[in-house]
């Protein structure tokens, strides 16, 4: 993998900001934000139009494309629609080289499962138990493999690889044998999320026809598949009494950058779709769910147009909200760059984080405030 690809890869596995990735890519940067804005002189609103979904900057042969968190192929925006730190904070891995990235943990609270590149460029999916050191590699081979979660039952993992030419969702038992491809063709299929019975998975998708990011569920028994909205990183919610998924989706007017929705599928319809947090001056990506279901975790990516060469990319932290939209509570303090958040049965959100170094999994305790007080790079208006 060259290193344009490598650490576009890293982007999406990390959910760092894409202002970064564009200067690694060569696309041109602005230092101020104009009335009109050029399809991709700001990556966090709602993608624009391309048609140019592979590098081939090294090879004739055709690449899968890396995506990062907002969605966006090969840096190309799309068509639009020790352990112990002083706040509480605690480290879980630790990396010497590459980096951690997208963490899940397993029902019963005692094993994590994320992404790597700490052996090779290509990331890799290993597993940890969560107050351990050792961990056990669940994949290795050529292609990127990402995005990882438990089963309800915690006894498979899904998760998305390019092993077959393009981005595709994929199961396997807890220690890396038994793998089955779930979805196949050129469309890029990321990031699954497991239905609370286990029976289905719902993930993202690049529409061939539409163009833009689109929802999809699949029966994992029966491979039957359905779109049921435009969006990015859908989470089933764990409330078996509901229906329920979050995801990010992108604001038609205003902003325009990315904020956080749910919608209720009623006779394998979406209903009831519904704006749960958004801001003025921050994207909202990567939603996930509390094990009972009443709250979500979500990061925040401050002013993502800005820059700044201190910090070009905005503060990075984690949120949370009841299902409501009602008690903003941030988690983070504003250390480092805080994305990819993720609920333990415990009460602890893990989420990715550089506060100590590379990019590693840390932890937190959800009900207490590191600070919630508004600052001049906090997001102003999480509503």
């Amino acid at each position: 993998m060259n290193q344009t690809i490598r650490k576009t890869v890293k982007w999406l596995l990390s959910g760092g900001a894409f202002v970064a990735v564009i200067a690694i890519t060569g696309c041109s940067r602005h230092t101020h934000v104009a009335k009109t804005v050029e399809p991709m002189s700001d990556p966090y609103r709602a993608p624009a139009e391309s048609t140019e979904l592979f590098d081939k900057s090294d090879t004739a042969e055709a690449k899968p494309p890396t995506v990062n968190i907002f969605g966006e192929l090969d840096g190309k925006a799309q068509e639009n629609v020790k352990q112990l730190s002083e706040a509480g904070f605690q480290q879980h891995t630790f990396v010497d080289e590459g980096y951690d990235a997208n963490v899940s943990v397993s029902p019963d609270g005692k094993w994590l499962v994320f992404a790597s590149t700490r052996h090779s460029e290509h990331p890799d999916i290993y597993l940890q138990h969560v107050d351990g050191q050792s961990v056990t590699q669940l994949t290795a081979d050529e292609s990127d493999d990402a995005y990882p979660t438990f089963s309800p039952d915690g006894k498979h993992i899904a998760f998305c690889s390019t092993r077959n030419g393009s981005w595709d969702i994929y199961t396997m038992d807890i220690d890396g044998k038994n793998v089955v491809q779930v979805t196949s063709g050129p469309a890029q299929d990321l990031h699954p999320s497991f239905s609370p019975d286990g029976k289905r998975l719902a993930y993202s998708s690049m529409g061939q026809r539409s163009n833009q990011w689109e929802i999809w569920t699949v029966n994992t028994a029966t491979g039957e598949k359905k779109m049921i909205a435009f969006g990015l990183f859908p989470s089933w919610s764990p409330d078996k009494s509901v229906d329920r998924i979050a995801f990010q989706r992108a604001r038609q007017r205003g902003s325009r950058w990315f904020s956080l929705w749910t919608l209720d599928l009623i006779d394998g319809e979406a209903r009831r779709l519904t704006e749960v947090a958004m801001s003025t001056n921050a994207a909202i990506v990567a939603p996930c769910w509390s094990t009972d279901g009443k709250k979500l975790a979500f990061g925040t990516i401050v002013d993502p147009a800005r820059e700044k060469a201190e910090h070009p990319e905005g503060q990075q932290d984690i949120w949370t909200v009841n299902a409501d939209g009602s008690n903003k509570q941030r988690l983070t303090d504003g250390n480092g760059e805080n994305l990819s958040p993720v609920w333990a049965n415990d009460g602890r959100i893990f989420f990715i984080s550089n506060r100590g170094g590379n990019e590693s999994v840390w932890s937190a305790k959800a009900d207490v405030e590191v600070n919630t007080a508004v600052t001049a790079t906090d997001p102003k208006e999480v509503k």
